[in-house]
């Protein structure tokens, strides 16, 4: 019995009657070996393109948003409250706008920030182009595309309309002149196209009461004492504010059908991907079987040598074993060695202009890693469930007398 792996592996790999190597082995662990480094790498890129993406949603949206429901709702004072409570707080509003320059106009959504140089520095990595000074007049920071829609450029200059404020003694809406300060360019969604930003100052010139507050942008959220729990389950503490009076809403929440998208997209790139182990699998489950025909007699040998049938099933089932070892170990180990070398030195470019740093991210899980080696293991050993089970039923007289 101690010898079992042995003869698993002369069984496995050497035709006795040509001494040469089982090609037919040989391919199998080939294909064990690609599907898991194609699955480990193609994860690897998965999980760097969700880093990505969610890096980017979280530098551009608000960590966490408290918007009132009624007109009783004070944001100052639960500013006051959450600040008291130990939540840093900032004020937040949103507006839809018309953007109109010397060659085209846009509808888009203005956010309105405190300080508008600040917003700027969040967003240095995403900046393409800015001034070198601070604009004469008010400022705006608007994306690749829409700059690109209106053909405009840091220094130029855009005029503010703000269509839904046309009031009855003036039907003409408001509208203010304003310098493009900075471009940015994120990748994702409609961020490059729909958004604008501008500072309070600017919107207070724009609209007097578009000053005023939407709500409130919670800067620091903690776990305990008082404060907001963090994730998509995010509620506002018990006793600080009214529930019925106020909208807690996150990035999370906000762009819940990306998130979700992406898991999917990552769980059915699995599966499919899973596939090329399983048809390797196969492959194995052909050369078990021709083992068992070519190694017919020496099996009858061994049953009258006393070998028992779990014995033979179990030397069958630890031939299955090693060709997903050895695939297992070599795909997983090459997958492994290609994510971490393209971390460290990106030698595999991304498409132009799509990621910052230019290669390709990846982003190696060791989980997933986990779940690719115990997955091929498994599908290895289930291949050989057939042939160890016609292996170890082959009767010792009729195996012996056995002409091939």
């Amino acid at each position: 019995m101690s010898n079992s792996w042995f003869l698993a592996r002369r069984l496995l790999l050497w035709r006795q009657e040509r001494r040469r190597l089982n090609r037919s082995a040989v391919i199998s662990v080939v294909g064990v070996a690609v599907g898991s480094a194609v699955l480990v790498l193609s994860l690897s890129i998965l999980n760097g393109f969700e880093a990505e993406v969610l890096e980017n949603l979280q530098r551009f949206e608000h960590q966490a948003v408290l918007l009132p429901r009624s007109s009783r709702a004070d944001v100052e004072a639960a500013a006051a409250t959450l600040a008291a409570a130990g939540i840093s707080t900032r004020p937040y509003a949103e507006r839809k706008l018309v953007v109109q320059s010397e060659e085209d106009y846009r509808l888009v959504t203005a956010r309105i920030v405190p300080d508008l140089a600040a917003q700027q520095a969040v967003f240095s990595d995403a900046l393409l182009q800015q001034m070198p000074y601070p604009p004469l007049r008010h400022g705006v920071m608007i994306g690749s595309l829409l700059a690109d829609r209106l053909g405009l450029l840091p220094g130029d200059e855009v005029r503010l309309i703000s269509p839904l404020d046309i009031s009855l003694a003036d039907p003409r809406p408001p509208q203010l002149m304003a310098t493009v300060q900075a471009v940015y360019e994120f990748g994702i969604l409609d961020f490059d196209e729909a958004y604008l930003f501008t500072d309070f100052r600017a919107a207070e010139r724009l609209v007097p009461r578009l000053a005023a507050y939407s709500g409130l942008s919670l800067e620091r959220i903690r776990n305990n004492g008082a404060g907001l729990p963090n994730g998509p389950a995010l509620s506002l503490p018990n006793g600080l504010l009214e529930e019925k009076e106020w909208i807690l809403r996150t990035w999370e929440t906000d762009h819940v059908d990306l998130l979700t998208a992406m898991k999917m997209e990552k769980l059915g790139s699995t599966v499919v991907l899973f596939l090329i182990i399983l048809v390797a699998s196969f492959n194995a489950t052909s050369t078990m079987v021709m083992s068992v025909m070519e190694k017919y007699r020496e099996i009858g040998i061994l049953r009258s040598m006393g070998a028992t049938r779990r014995f033979i099933k179990t030397l069958f089932l630890r031939q299955s074993l090693l060709i997903g070892l050895v695939g297992v170990s070599v795909g997983a180990g090459l997958g492994i060695a290609v994510s971490l070398g393209q971390t460290a030195y990106q030698f595999i470019p991304g498409p132009e202009g799509l990621y910052a740093e230019g290669g390709l991210p990846m982003d190696l899980h060791w989980l997933d890693v986990l779940v690719v080696m115990v997955g091929a293991l498994a599908m290895s050993l289930g291949a050989a469930w057939y042939p160890a089970r016609y292996a170890s039923s082959i009767a010792p007289g009729e195996a012996v007398n056995y002409e091939k």
